[in-house]
């Protein structure tokens, strides 16, 4: 069961919520990678779910942004991220790649990939960017379903991007169990960016 923290009396004054969102700004820029350092986002769907996510915490629904490589998608969640940490909420999100998560849980010796996981199973937030990217497995498959159907289940919330479009690709990129789970968690909240690669423009 979560929890909101204001501050080590667990009173919610002025001075603790300012406390607070000293906090979260430091979490942030010690976690935040440098390019998405001050990204912000004055899309009113994206300013709409974190205001949900932070009046009902434990009743939520997740965020998935879609759309081709280079429309904006990893900046649009660290911007939704980056306003969530303006908050007086305690946080201690988590962000990564689906990559990165992937390298985190491969079996290694000494490594207690089941303690890592764990970390992104509870996060109060997680942010899982290029989901879809990793070449499909059945480990892959098993990995994602594990994540996406405990936090499913536990309605904790979570910020998605993919450049996978379809219902259909979606399933046959993350397997139908999985697809079927983050289409019901981000109901309401997907999000479709659009345009030409930015990262190729003059």
């Amino acid at each position: 069961t979560r929890q909101v923290v204001w501050d080590e009396g667990d009173q919610d004054t002025p001075q603790s919520r300012a406390w607070w969102r000293a906090r979260n700004r430091t979490y942030a820029n010690d976690h935040i990678p440098r390019r998405y350092a001050t990204a912000t986002t004055d899309r009113r769907d994206i300013h709409e779910w974190v205001y949900s996510v932070l009046a009902a915490p434990d009743d939520t629904t997740s965020l998935l942004l879609i759309g081709p490589t280079g429309t904006g998608k990893t900046h649009a969640a660290y911007a939704a991220l980056r306003l969530h940490c303006e908050s007086a909420r305690h946080a201690d999100w988590l962000a990564t790649s689906a990559a990165a998560l992937l390298g985190d849980l491969r079996p290694a010796p000494g490594r207690d990939t089941e303690a890592t996981l764990n970390r992104y199973l509870n996060a109060s937030l997680l942010l899982l960017d290029d989901l879809g990217a990793a070449k499909s497995s059945e480990w892959v498959e098993e990995v994602l379903y594990r994540i996406i159907d405990h936090r499913y289940n536990a309605c904790l919330p979570s910020i998605f991007a993919t450049n996978v479009s379809t219902p259909d690709e979606l399933a046959a990129r993350l397997g139908e169990r999985t697809a079927s789970r983050l289409t019901e968690m981000c109901r309401g909240h997907l999000i479709v960016l659009k345009g030409a690669d930015r990262r190729r423009a003059a």
